[in-house]
């Protein structure tokens, strides 16, 4: 089965095998993998197999750089310039005195926030967080609120690990631009990060009212509704992302785990059976044959309470 990652575009999680990508249209480019994925407990017991399932916020849990940081429309394919450009977008080569950096190039030194984010944006899409994180604290200096540097800060602390302080940082940045998605989104990710489900649910609403034809948002809506345990509510966000996304499989078989948890176990197994109709070759795909003519029999063991973290 083919892997996944994270489209450099616009941060949407794609198939790798894919050409373009199914949510911003652009051709995918080598990016971040995708994060671990939840399973059901009935797809838990093979040790060493890891199952492509709907994982929390696994669309954009990983988030290039693209649309989250820098497009005040949703549905822009406005990214980053690549890294062989971004020092002459910083500044004019040589006005001022320039620095050398990994995976970069020579950039000038930032004259102002603008051109400091440039250069951090630019190191976060190469994935070198130390000095994305460097660039984005001094544009904060230069503009203490500066709505672009505390989220682009936001996504270097969540992928270091500090979700608290990326939380912080991103509804702050929310505040000072409550009309871009982009910062809601985020926002709603790092509080599903810390658990906080009401909150991240709220967000995802928010974002969603802002881009109500982004798959991403309504996908992890509901998975965030999923890991709160309101499962009846999860469905049709799952349902909403499929007529969005149609060529997603993980999108059913999600819809498959809530069906289930309310206790519709044929619309559960018709899901489950789609997936795998767009996906034959998914790992454990023998299993979840099993697990389908269980529930036919009415033998079928519900999944894992979605409250429950997945091991990491």
């Amino acid at each position: 089965m083919a892997g996944y990652v994270i489209c450099a575009f616009c941060g949407a999680r794609i198939r790798s095998d894919r050409a373009r990508c199914l949510r911003c249209g652009e051709l995918l480019q080598a990016a971040a993998p995708a994060p671990a994925p939840l399973r059901p407990e009935w797809l838990q017991r093979a040790p060493g197999r890891t199952f492509i399932a709907g994982a929390l916020v696994s669309l954009a849990v990983l988030i290039g750089i693209g649309v989250f940081m820098e497009s005040d429309a949703p549905a822009s394919r406005n990214a980053l310039a690549p890294a062989s450009t971004a020092g002459s977008r910083a500044g004019v080569a040589g006005s001022r005195p320039s620095t050398s950096i990994p995976g970069i190039g020579t950039v000038p030194e930032p004259a102002t926030a603008m051109d400091a984010n440039r250069i951090a944006g630019a190191a976060f899409t190469v994935g070198n967080l130390d000095e994305a994180r460097r660039r984005y604290e001094e544009a904060l200096q230069k503009r203490a609120d500066d709505p672009e540097a505390l989220n682009g800060l936001g996504l270097v602390l969540v992928r270091q690990g500090q979700v608290d302080d990326a939380i912080a940082h991103f509804t702050r940045a929310a505040q000072l631009s409550p009309d871009k998605w982009s910062y809601h989104f985020n926002l709603a990710h790092a509080l599903g990060e810390g658990s906080h489900w009401e909150e991240s649910i709220a967000e995802y609403r928010v974002a969603s009212r802002l881009f109500p034809e982004d798959y991403a948002t309504e996908y992890n809506l509901g998975m965030a509704l999923h890991k709160k345990g309101d499962d009846q509510a999860a469905i049709p966000e799952f349902e909403r992302a499929i007529a969005l996304a149609p060529g997603e499989p993980t999108f059913h078989l999600s819809l498959g785990m809530s069906l289930e948890k309310t206790g519709k176990a044929a619309d559960a197994a018709r899901e489950y059976g789609q997936y795998l109709a767009m996906d034959p070759s998914a790992p454990d795909a023998e299993k979840l044959k099993a697990h389908i003519q269980a529930l036919a029999s009415g033998s079928g063991q519900r999944p894992a309470d979605p409250r429950t973290p997945p091991a990491p």
